[in-house]
């Protein structure tokens, strides 16, 4: 029995051995495609972004809007030697200008609970109060203390006036006659180009209203020329002017 065991084990060995020699030896190479981009059909495109420019409705009636940006700020600026040629109900205004230049033109202080000539700015502050003549006219001024510590109102310089309101257009307006380097109470819209040329930025309040700055130079938006105007009825409502 042993005897066959081992004869039937010697016969599925060779059989075994057998049939691996039955395989060959396979090589491959690394297979590679090809991506072949068929560009003969296609035209090279450049594709252009346009500059995004302000898109009122309203301005480009006065000024060229392609200087302005999505903001409505331009590159124009009024120069380092514009100088304020101003006169208001009577007075010869000029900037800087002080607490005790008011006084001497003829001017007091409106004083009220919040403030009066003692009151203190601190560093780097402003504080805008009221003044009026004998005529009764009123005019706003802005006090800044630019130093690093406080002083009082009467020893800061005066920085801003607003005209609140185009007299000219109030019935018994407290604010008078203004004339702010030939824009006055009659000045229309172009007069205001003419005179100062397009505006460094404007801004549409609501459908008719807008307000146009004239900024002294970029280096700070604060000083220049500020008028708001009516562009349905073609006037100015109020201006305001300022030189820090």
């Amino acid at each position: 029995m042993k005897k066959i065991l081992s004869i039937l084990l010697c016969g599925i060995i060779a059989l075994s051995l057998s049939a691996c020699g039955e395989f060959e030896e396979v090589t491959s190479e690394p297979v590679t495609s090809e991506i072949v981009s068929d560009t003969s059909s296609q035209e090279k495109v450049e594709i252009k972004i346009p500059e995004i420019k302000s898109e009122d409705d309203v301005m480009p009636s006065y000024v060229d809007i392609s200087l302005y940006d999505e903001e409505n700020y331009s590159d124009i600026y009024l120069g380092k030697n514009f100088k304020f040629k101003v006169t208001y109900a009577g007075s010869a205004i000029k900037l800087p200008w002080t607490y005790k230049d008011m006084i001497e033109d003829g001017w007091k202080l409106i004083a009220s609970d919040e403030y009066n000539e003692n009151s203190q700015i601190m560093a780097g502050k402003s504080i805008t109060v009221e003044f009026d003549n004998e005529y009764g006219k009123k005019i706003t001024a802005v006090f800044h203390n630019g130093t690093k510590s406080s002083l009082l109102l009467k020893e800061c310089p005066i920085v801003k006036f607003v005209i609140k309101e185009n007299g000219l257009n109030v019935p018994e307006s407290a604010y008078g006659q203004f004339w702010v380097n030939g824009v006055s109470n009659l000045s229309a819209i172009t007069d205001l180009i003419e005179l100062l040329g397009s505006p460094s930025h404007f801004y549409r309040i609501s459908e008719n209203k807008y307000y146009l700055d004239w900024f002294i130079s970029a280096s700070d938006r604060r000083s220049g020329i500020t008028v708001y105007v009516d562009t349905a009825e073609d006037h100015i409502d109020a201006i305001e002017f300022s030189l820090y």
